[in-house]
């Protein structure tokens, strides 16, 4: 047996009804036969093999060494259900593939095959609800303001100053947003729809109404009188001697904050006026504005009396100063736009949004279709934490308006793009953009998108900045529109393809590691700036080396690409599996 030969599972999982799919990955021998017998056995009762028992050992106790020696003897009454690994030739390479879809009997499990066993996993319905409790955690961990017993105590309770003026403007609260203390408005506004969703969706047991009331304490604090909501708080500046300006470098990839140092990225000694509070950046973000009047008009209808009123008056009150500073026009800021119309319920502007958006989606018949391009329709649509969020507020618009060019907009960009470049890679993962100009195709490479237009699973490595972060939120923003689609549509195979997607960030993978902390038995050790271990955090995933093959750092020389615990994909997941599992909605 090859120690590097892994057997890579979902770690978590599965429902009865959820695809299930078994890969032998690893830098192995490349005498292994085409096809391979795989058997799912109870968990820890391992099946004999044909090797001689040694002295001072019995069947009852067997030596303890070199556990995988000799070939397997399978009979009946050692194993459930009996498959086999058929030899797959990918571009990522070979791999050996079963498929275990039709086994639904609960209980806990391992597979086993000659050369590797894969690590314990459960079948059972409600199976997710260890990832929303996980979540819970994760951010009560985060939250800055407060102690949190076994982490950290209060901090930053001196936020903040403007970065105006250095005027205070008290804004303690919130949650850290990754490995880091930096609280981005961008990326935090995305829990209150993860957990306004949980609790609509299948109201757990869980603190949830206190977690949005600890969230919107800091949210709150952040608008003006006018109604502008500012950037971030220490989300930092343009590194001392650099080129970078807010105008032309801030954005890279539809994601703010592209060059931001690690200024106000420290601890501070919690007393106002002492000299060294952090700064509230006060700049104009079309989408951290109107993503704040999309959640605060949402949130009315979750909670109750004057809080929910007081949320209502706040979203109107952002959304006007929206519409009055307006934006450049970018696909991100209108589908941002179009998001906070619909919980307005503002439509005659939601239509007129949804239609821009609408005539952004590409729909030529050559390659890959469905996808959306920007403004001038010069490139196409792509980013880090937002990749389906066209699709996403053109989804909504059909839950609540009915509306057919939606629909098929939605279809298209899944079929025609999302689902149809899975197909790509043996583990079904959606692609990270189109390239309408492949930047530098001499040191990269682009797969065919049609009509001269490249496409990748992962991101480019080399761009403009040469930042290069994990596409765990791609694939979990995909998950999300996979599942909420296919629930709404009553689609089975979107809702497979979102739980495949799930099932790589939870060790189906070519690693065999959970990207998870504490879920699975393999994870990569987490980048985590400050306190270096977050309990139930989620690291933001692989990236892919210039050939488009899937990387992971595995090893201590821990680097934020891959590794950083962050807080958006972790959003995108607990909204997907809200599609997925089945509970009673709460509310209206």
């Amino acid at each position: 047996m090859d120690s590097d030969i892994q057997l890579s599972v979902s770690h978590l999982g599965y429902r009865p009804s959820s695809p299930k799919t078994v890969t032998l990955v690893g830098a192995g021998p490349a005498d292994l036969p085409e096809r391979i017998p795989f058997y799912v056995r109870q968990n820890c009762f391992r099946m004999p093999r044909d090797v001689e028992l040694p002295a001072g050992f019995s069947p009852r106790f067997p030596a303890p060494y070199d556990l995988l020696h000799g070939k397997l003897v399978p009979s009946e009454d050692t194993y459930y259900h009996r498959g086999e690994l058929k030899r797959v030739a990918s571009r990522w390479g070979a791999c050996w593939q079963g498929d275990f879809t039709h086994f639904r009997q609960a209980g806990t499990y391992q597979v086993e095959t000659d050369v590797q066993v894969s690590a314990p996993f459960m079948i059972q319905e409600r199976l997710y609800d260890r990832l929303i409790l996980g979540y819970l955690t994760f951010l009560r961990a985060q939250r800055c303001g407060d102690a949190v017993y076994g982490i950290h105590p209060a901090c930053h309770l001196d936020d903040g100053v403007l970065d105006s003026d250095g005027s205070p403007w008290p804004v303690t609260g919130g949650w850290h947003d990754a490995g880091d203390f930096r609280k981005w408005m961008a990326f935090t506004l995305g829990n209150l729809d993860a957990l306004a969703t949980l609790h609509e969706r299948l109201a757990p047991p869980l603190p949830i109404l206190a977690e949005i009331a600890w969230g919107n304490r800091f949210f709150h604090s952040m608008i003006t009188a006018e109604g502008q909501v500012f950037e971030d708080v220490a989300g930092g500046a343009a590194p001392p001697g650099s080129p970078f300006t807010y105008d032309r470098h801030w954005w890279f990839e539809n994601h703010p904050g592209a060059y931001s140092d690690a200024t106000d990225n420290r601890w501070t000694d919690n007393r106002p006026g002492s000299g060294d509070e952090r700064k509230v950046r006060t700049t104009y973000n079309p989408l951290v504005q109107f993503a704040f009047v999309h959640n605060q008009a949402r949130l009315e209808r979750v909670l109750d009396g004057a809080e929910g009123a007081h949320c209502r008056k706040l979203a109107e009150r952002a959304w006007q100063y929206g519409k009055r500073r307006g934006h450049d026009g970018r696909t991100l800021f209108v589908a941002a736009q179009l998001r906070a119309a619909l919980e307005l319920g503002t439509w005659s502007e939601a239509e007129q949004l949804a239609g821009e958006l609408i005539q952004r989606q590409d729909t030529g018949r050559d390659g890959l279709s469905g996808y959306f391009l920007e403004k001038d329709r010069q490139e196409a649509y792509r980013s880090f934490a937002f990749a389906a969020e066209p699709a996403l507020a053109l989804l909504r618009f059909w839950e609540l308006r009915q509306n057919q060019g939606a629909a098929l907009a939605v279809r298209r960009y899944i079929e025609g793009y999302l689902l149809q470049d899975a197909t790509s890679n043996p583990f079904a993962l959606t692609p990270y953009g189109v390239y309408l100009k492949p930047p530098q195709p001499e040191k990269q490479l682009f797969r065919d998108a049609g009509r001269g237009r490249g496409v990748r699973t992962f991101v480019h490595p080399f761009n403009s900045l040469g930042m290069v972060p994990g596409t765990g939120s791609v694939l979990l923003s995909h998950a999300h529109l996979l599942a909420r689609a296919g629930h709404l549509f009553s689609n089975r195979e979107w809702q497979s393809a979102a739980e495949r997607l799930l099932q790589w960030t939870l060790g189906h993978n070519t690693c065999n590691r959970s990207l998870f902390v504490g879920i699975g038995y393999r994870q990569p050790i987490g980048y985590s700036f400050r306190i270096t271990q977050l309990p139930e955090a989620l690291v933001s995933g692989f990236i892919g080396r210039p050939d488009d093959t899937p990387y992971l750092e595995e090893f201590c020389a821990i680097e934020w690409n891959t590794l950083e615990y962050w807080g958006v994909p972790y959003q995108h997941a607990v909204c997907a599996l809200a599609f997925l599992e089945r509970g009673e909605a709460v509310g209206s």
